[in-house]
């Protein structure tokens, strides 16, 4: 009995640890790498194809002995494998039976004009058609969805791996992927899978997703750029003109205007499930723009897509992406209809090269799609029901339920990062990535301090202002959270400070609450949108460290605040806040904010302002996720409409003055293909009724050294005031288009930019007849005030390029509350994005 089980113990361990891992390199006789080459263990369905260097890697649970590596045009060869793990390289030999027949895929040196290039007849039935395949065929459809997220590190050496690993080193090494290339690991730290019923009615335009079940392992704080990172992949059609990835606009290899981005082959066709199959490659026609280089299989009669390998080149023109790669299959259904099979994804970031050894994150997506039913189509009302996540294992499911839907590689990884998970030396990594991201450290669990950048700042009322603000964070679906600052300026030697605290009331519809007080320092008059806080945050405008001319045009405020916001269908919130403030001049000397009060005919210095503030917050296509108080917001394009109407109350709880106020913020990014983004935003502002400086709409204007979001850079503060105003603030962003075709300047990777923002507004007498205030009253009414510039973004060293620096201009204005200000200037901007 003893050695049956012995026995029985040895083949169990086999089975487990059995497999075979191959990687290598595939050259022509030339010693040329050879992409889309195939490479399969024989007797199997198991494979892939070699990418644009040549390179491969497969493998399996199974033990195999040979592979296979066939390419059109070349002899076939079968390789002995000696061992379950491989390095090898191969030499592929032309076929001389069918050369002549052969065409070998190059980028063309000399482009073909479109109606003589053989891949334009092909092209053109697939414009003609695209709208006509897959799901849109049907009237109703319903399927399933499996999908996995994996994050983690890449290109780290096995000492590091030791470290991590420690005693379970040789034992989970077979798990990790290897990178043969420079013999270092990708090492996973979070895996997120989840299943989901997707039910749709083309009829209705509307779609229904059910989560059925996620799970997630490892460690998931790492920051809001690696979050945003996670987004990336999302709802990327191939078929359409532009795909959007990282706020970027790329264009499609089957758009419409391919030809004007792209050069295309066709490699040659063959015979698939007795189905004409064409192969397109195609090659960008600039290296640094943004779009992709790989191929396609298009099935002729029907002209869909087979599936789809794409990536970008090394030169584009994104920042922390050294690589970003798309594979997408389809399968037939009902012999006429083309649907989503797997989708996958990849990325890997790096924060200073793009350097194949540079440490970096990576990224890999994978869905599958199964079960399609169409045609049984449900109610209507049906398909307006959102199941909401209210808590963190609403969707658990056993073991066995993710066995069935993962495969073999995946639930290695997930071994693996359930070993990793406790790793103090990966809890180091991690929080120090979050730092630099968010500017927060953890001295305690669940308390974070920061924001480490916005500390200093200085200004002519405290000298040098130093902040440090806190919040409750345990996770980033925290219910319940409070935040707030402290602040000391040197000059004035006060403390001021501000604590909020919101809440997630429900889920469904999701409402919150939230109150705040504060005791600071704010610039007052600034047109102000309801979005997440109620304590405004560190600012670049009155706050920042590097300042031209004087500013002592600032008040001090004590605020007490109370909203509620209800969420009433996705993305459109509708809130309510209450609010007592108490404003007087921070230098009453330099800067009067009196105002005369008709009634009691006497001058008065301290405003009190009681108000409600009723808002609709309107952003349609906004990607989110979590189910906290704070969600994570996403990098996809979307508009954003936000109204406020302000109402103040004379009378109530001391409140002294009495007025109206209407805001509209309308903000649109347009991809307009290659030639970038088009970002306008346009503002309008109305107050009614009699209404001091204090609470006054100024034009937005910017005394620092560096760009703030719809802020006229060239004047200074109050050197307009207005109660009825119009702004617009224009943005084009060629994303390298011009600069990539500049001789030596398209090697520093630069972005080019236009912007044109102005502004027409009018004060009343009413208004004018009541101020007591040190300025005096000018609105920009008798023509519009202007700025124009152009700019030069992503500047940097290597794959770090947080940097903008504009040009800017302005029209005619005379200045009549203090000194002239410049005419010219020049403008920097911090952003670390993609």
């Amino acid at each position: 009995m003893k050695g049956i089980l012995t026995i029985v113990f040895v083949l169990l361990c086999s089975t487990l640890w059995s497999q075979t891992k191959v990687s290598g390199v595939v050259l022509d006789e030339n010693k040329e790498p050879l992409p889309y080459v195939n490479v399969f263990f024989k007797g199997s369905t198991t494979g892939t194809t070699t990418n644009e260097e040549g390179e491969f890697y497969i493998q399996s649970s199974k033990n195999f002995s040979i592979i296979s590596i066939v390419f059109l045009g070349f002899e076939s060869q079968e390789i002995l494998l000696k061992s379950k793990i491989n390095k090898i390289k191969v030499v592929l030999k032309e076929d001389s039976t069918t050369l002549d027949e052969v065409i070998i895929v190059k980028q063309p040196k000399k482009r073909l004009k479109k109606q003589k290039n053989p891949a334009f007849r092909i092209l053109k039935e697939i414009w003609r058609r695209k709208k006509k395949n897959g799901l849109s065929l049907v009237k109703a459809y319903q399927y399933n969805q499996y999908s996995s997220r994996e994050l983690g590190f890449g290109n780290m050496d096995s000492l590091f791996m030791r470290k991590v690993l420690r005693n379970k080193f040789n034992k989970m090494k077979n798990y990790v992927q290897k990178n043969y290339e420079n013999n270092t690991y990708y090492i996973p730290v979070e895996l997120i899978e989840k299943s989901e019923k997707v039910y749709g009615n083309n009829s209705l335009g509307k779609i229904r997703r059910d989560i059925e079940g996620e799970r997630k392992i490892g460690i998931h704080q790492l920051g809001k750029y690696v979050d945003r990172a996670t987004t990336i992949f999302k709802e990327i059609d191939v078929y359409n003109d532009d795909i959007y990835i990282l706020d970027k606009t790329f264009v499609s290899p089957i758009s419409t205007s391919g030809f004007g981005s792209y050069d295309y082959v066709l490699s040659d066709s063959s015979i698939v499930n007795n189905r004409k199959e064409y192969t397109i490659h195609f090659f960008p026609r600039q290296k640094g723009d943004l779009v992709f280089k790989g191929h396609l299989k298009v099935v002729d009669k029907s002209f869909a897509l087979t599936s789809i390998e794409m990536e970008i080149l090394k030169n584009v023109n994104l920042n922390f992406v050294r690589d970003l790669s798309i594979r997408k299959t389809f399968l037939l259904k009902n012999d006429s209809i083309y649907l989503p099979k797997t989708n996958t994804y990849k990325g890997e970031f790096t924060f200073l090269t793009k350097n194949k050894k540079e440490k970096g994150i990576y990224l890999v997506k994978n869905e599958k799609f199964s079960k399609y039913v169409f045609d049984h189509e449900k109610s209507t009302d049906f398909y307006d029901v959102k199941i909401v996540q209210k808590r963190g294992n609403q969707y658990k499911k056993e073991a066995s339920y993710w066995k069935r839907k993962q495969d073999e590689k995946i639930n290695e990884t997930f071994q693996l990062v359930n070993k990793i998970k406790t790793s103090g030396k990966i809890k180091k990594i991690t929080g120090t990535i979050y730092t630099i991201s968010d500017g927060y450290f953890t001295p305690i669990t669940g308390i974070q301090l920061g924001n480490l950048f916005t500390t200093t700042a200085k200004n002519d009322i405290e000298g040098v202002r130093l902040r440090l603000g806190f919040r409750t964070f345990k996770t980033n679906n925290d219910r319940f959270r409070i935040l707030g600052h402290g602040a000391y300026g040197f000059k004035d030697k006060k403390i001021k400070f501000g604590l909020e605290a919101r809440y997630l009331l429900s889920s469904q519809p999701r409402i919150t609450v939230g109150a705040a007080y504060i005791d600071d320092v704010e610039q007052m008059g600034f047109t102000k949108f309801n979005e997440r806080n109620l304590i405004p945050q560190p600012d670049k405008g009155p706050k920042a460290i590097f300042v031209r001319g004087d500013n002592y045009f600032l008040a001090k405020v004590k605020k007490k605040m109370f909203r509620f916001d209800v969420e009433i269908v996705n993305n459109f919130n509708m809130g309510i806040k209450f609010a007592h403030e108490k404003i007087i001049s921070a230098d009453p000397d330099r800067f009067s904010m009196a105002f005369f009060n008709q009634k009691n005919n006497k001058t008065i210095n301290v405003t009190n302002d009681v108000y409600s503030d009723f808002y609709l917050n309107y952003q349609p296509g906004r990607v989110t996720e979590g189910f906290g108080v704070d969600r994570q917001l996403g990098t996809k394009l979307h508009p954003k409409l936000l109204i406020n109407y302000k109402k103040a109350y004379k009378g109530i709880f001391g409140g002294n003055v009495d007025y109206e106020k209407l805001s509209i913020l309308y903000n649109h990014p347009l991809p307009v293909g290659k030639f970038g983004v088009f970002d306008p935003t346009l503002i309008v502002a109305k107050t009614f009724g009699k209404t001091p400086l204090s609470v006054l709409t100024a034009v937005p204007s910017n005394q620092t050294y560096f760009l703030t979001p719809n802020t006229f850079a060239l004047l200074d503060y109050y050197d307009f005031v207005a109660d009825s105003s119009v702004e617009g603030h224009f943005e084009q962003h060629f994303n390298g288009l011009l600069m990539n075709r500049i001789p030596l300047i398209k090697k520093l990777g630069l972005r080019s930019l236009l912007t044109f923002r102005t502004v027409y507004g009018s004060i009343s007498k009413r208004n004018k007849k009541i101020n007591r205030s040190s300025i005096k009253y000018v609105a920009p009414n008798r023509k519009p005030y202007f700025e124009y510039g152009f700019g030069i973004e992503n500047i940097g060293y290597g794959n770090l390029r947080p940097l903008r620096v504009d040009f800017i201009w302005r029209g005619d204005f005379k200045n009549v509350n203090g000194p002239e200000s410049p005419k010219f200037g020049i403008r920097v901007g911090f952003k670390t994005s993609f």
